[in-house]
């Protein structure tokens, strides 16, 4: 059926009604959408308050060495127990005292030892037998000992007094040396407790000792430092839950959605109803629109009915904890506010259409509910990163996190929830826009998906590899497919991942020359040459190489020129909104280091230029172009491309920056196909930032022309004038449209012996 140009929202209508009271009549999707949060989080909760029943404190065993060594006043250690100035009866019943006694001859020789030498303490001998031997033999958690030097100052360098090596000196307090085992929860545990103890217990010692000496005891403690929590109950608990309510409406408006959308797709294909569908008078789009709404339908309402069972549990749960809560804890957990929940709600239309539309397309793509199924992971895996950024506690809306899809939303509902209104105000804009530009892609491409015979009839297969191999050889094709293409940019993706793991820093020119190549030709190359191959009839065709005319050719360099000001422009707002920080600023750094070492510019575009413009090009707007192409429409085709293109290079600046610059080579592309002209575009461009890059004051100084063209601000680097900027950008401009205009309908032979890259596989006979 063919692409309706309007759209009846009557049939819509009808749509929607039909597949809703489907869904409504569905076991499964009541079960998943109503069913499971409104009795997943009371069972939670009542597990919760079952198990709570069980959990107390246990007490933890303490084996103390030299307790006689303790000062008399204050006391820390009274009838066997911690002293209750210290700790109350419940602390001290949960701390049991177990003392070195007179025949513990196995362990007596090393501990005197240390009682007299606390150096012993540096070694690990003592560490390993006081682990591996003593505290597992004798079942204690934790070890406390106290050499007979506790009521002198203690030399660190000399050992106690009396000792001397000729070391210089520095008196340093003495010390109680604790030794738990952070392998353990319960020592973990006592060693915190005893740190609170001994913390109270030397505040009273060095008051005391002080007194004896007559010392203020101000002049010991300098600076009294005070610290208080100006934030209200109402805020706290604000500040708690925009982390937590944002992330539950969203990764369950995903999860809703999902399962509807496989059963009103791939569900319909089983069922054999899906064709009854396509073939009634409604159209495709409005049929794509009506199930659309459903799915959306039942995504918000998956997180609506999450988040009431998830808050009215909590709170039931909580009050009958009541005192087991810490302060802090209950203080951040009140109910949220009613404006947060408005804004939630407002939030949940766009990223539930979102989501709703990124389903429904992955279920028509599927054959079968089960294959649908498996698309779910892979979603969640794309979805979750976007989700937990604004979760990290150094995330914030800013004009770069705005413009992320999921995160800037998130980011803009926590300040909203938090009422920083002034703050996040300013990038409604950007975040709104964000949102609905990925909403209208998403929803575009259902309308594709529902339009496509070859997507909604793929006829169900079993899979193995040498089944598959076959059907590459036996059913390729003179170009490679859309599916072969996605193999290649995924292929090339993951390669480049590894090998840059894989890799250490270049120290010099020359490493970093061998390293380029080895990852270029290894990710890229290799990859792109064997594909063209073997799942091609015709890699001459696939890869462009064809030769083009001497005006296109020297149109292509001229349009890198005149386009140059653009893109460094461009390149420039991108590192306004996302600063180069971390690993971006060390490359930079050790490439300056590295740049300084090369043996000349020409090598330096030899390798930036030339070598990336020639490997890069046969792959993205040579195959994965070409086989995007199969979509029929050049446009989509060239996005998807740049896209790949942009993804290959991993840091996010360099990413956005080459996916303009992949448009602009996808439209040279398809408009000459060849690529040639995308060759020469390249290595033009990329040689002139290496240019660009390597001016100095003195260059621009002696040229005339130079100084009209360039001005630096700091005067290390150059950029272009404002008005050569203009002058050459719409040259550009007009240069672009002349591509656009442009037809070569008729293939040129290549001259002989200057280009002969008959690549081609001979065709097979029809026989």
């Amino acid at each position: 059926m063919a692409n309706d140009e309007t759209m009846n929202w009557t049939n819509v209508k009808l749509i929607f009604h039909r597949e809703t009271r489907d869904q409504l009549r569905d076991r499964r999707t009541l079960f998943t959408v109503v069913v499971m949060p409104l009795i997943l989080y009371p069972l939670m909760g009542m597990a919760m308050l079952q198990v709570a029943q069980f959990m107390r404190e246990y007490p933890t065993k303490i084996w103390v060495v030299g307790s006689e060594n303790l000062p008399s006043a204050p006391n820390l250690i009274s009838d066997g127990k911690f002293d209750g100035q210290w700790c109350d009866d419940d602390g001290s019943a949960l701390l049991e005292l177990q003392f070195s006694q007179e025949n513990d001859q196995r362990f007596n020789t090393l501990i005197e030892q240390f009682k007299e030498s606390p150096k012993l303490q540096h070694g690990a001998e003592l560490v390993d037998q006081l682990m591996e031997l003593e505290m597992k033999s004798q079942g204690v958690d934790l070890a406390i000992i106290i050499p007979k030097t506790i009521d002198k100052y203690i030399d660190v360098e000399r050992g106690p007094p009396g000792e001397s090596d000729g070391a210089a000196t520095t008196n340093k307090l003495p010390r109680i040396y604790i030794f738990h085992n952070s392998a353990h929860d319960k020592s973990k545990i006592a060693a915190q407790r005893v740190a609170q103890i001994l913390s109270r217990w030397k505040t009273s010692y060095v008051k005391q000792s002080l007194d004896q000496h007559n010392i203020p005891t101000t002049l010991v403690q300098g600076v009294r430092i005070s610290s208080a929590d100006v934030a209200n109950k109402v805020g706290r608990q604000a500040a708690t839950w925009s982390k937590i309510l944002p992330f539950i409406v969203i990764i369950w408006s995903l999860t809703g959605a999902f399962y509807p959308a496989i059963d009103l797709c791939a569900g319909e294909k089983e069922r054999g109803t899906f064709e009854t569908l396509l073939s009634s008078p409604t159209g495709r789009n409005e049929i794509a629109i009506g199930k659309l709404l459903t799915v959306m339908s039942f995504s918000i309402a998956t997180a609506l009915l999450n988040l009431m069972s998830m808050g009215f549990t909590g709170m039931f749960v909580m009050s009958r904890l009541g005192s087991g809560i810490s302060p802090e804890l209950a203080g951040g957990m009140g109910a949220p506010a009613f404006s947060a929940i408005i804004w939630l709600v407002i939030a949940l239309i766009p990223i539930s259409a979102l989501f709703s539309a990124v389903a429904l397309a992955a279920a028509a793509f599927a054959r079968s509910s089960k294959e649908g199924q498996y698309y779910l992971v892979p979603l969640l895996m794309i979805s979750m990163p976007l989700m937990m950024i604004p979760m990290l506690p150094a995330a914030r809306l800013d004009l770069g996190t705005s413009l992320i899809p999921v995160s800037g939303l998130m980011l803009l509902l926590r300040g909203l929830i938090e009422g920083e209104y002034a703050e996040v105000i300013r990038y409604v804009g950007p975040v709104c826009a964000v949102t609905l530009v990925c909403c209208y892609v998403a929803i575009r491409w259902v309308v594709y998906q529902f339009n496509s015979e070859s997507v909604l009839f793929r006829a169900s297969e079993r899979f193995g590899v040498g089944a598959w191999f076959q059907h590459v050889m036996r059913e390729r094709h003179e170009l490679p497919s859309m599916g072969n293409a996605v193999m290649l940019g995924v292929t090339i993706l993951v390669l480049k991942f590894f090998i840059g793991f894989a890799i250490q820093a270049p120290n010099n020119w020359f490493e970093f020359t061998k390293q380029v190549i080895v990852v270029l030709v290894a990710s890229i190359g290799v990859p792109t040459a064997l594909m063209a191959l073997i799942m091609t009839r015709s890699p001459r065709k696939t890869l462009r190489l064809r030769w083009c005319s001497f005006p296109v050719a020297c149109a292509a360099v001229l349009t890198a020129i005149c386009l140059h000001p653009m893109i460094m422009w461009f390149s420039g707002l991108v590192m306004y909104i996302y600063p180069p920080a971390g690993d971006l600023v060390f490359m930079e750094s050790m490439m300056t280091k590295i740049l300084g070492s090369a043996p000349g510019l020409w090598a330096i575009i030899l390798v930036f230029a030339i070598a990336p413009a020639i490997v890069e090009e046969f792959a993205f707007r040579g195959f994965i172009l070409s086989g995007f192409e199969t979509l029929k429409n050049r446009w989509q085709a060239v996005l998807i491309t740049s896209l790949l293109f942009g993804l290959a290079h991993s840091v996010i600046q360099q990413t956005m920056i080459t996916f303009v610059v992949g448009m602009i080579l996808g439209l040279i592309a398809v408009t000459t196909r060849s690529i040639i002209p995308c060759i020469l575009y390249h290595a033009t461009h990329n040689g002139l930032s290496v240019i660009l890059s390597r001016t100095r004051t003195a260059t621009v100084e002696a040229s005339p022309i130079l100084k009209q063209l360039l001005y630096s601000s700091d005067g290390t680097s150059y950029q272009y004038s404002l008005l050569t900027g203009i002058l050459l950008s719409l040259i550009g401009v007009a240069l672009i449209v002349w591509f656009l205009k442009l037809e070569t309908n008729k293939e040129p032979s290549p001259p002989d012996g200057l280009l002969d890259l008959s690549l081609a596989v001979p065709k097979k006979s029809a026989t």
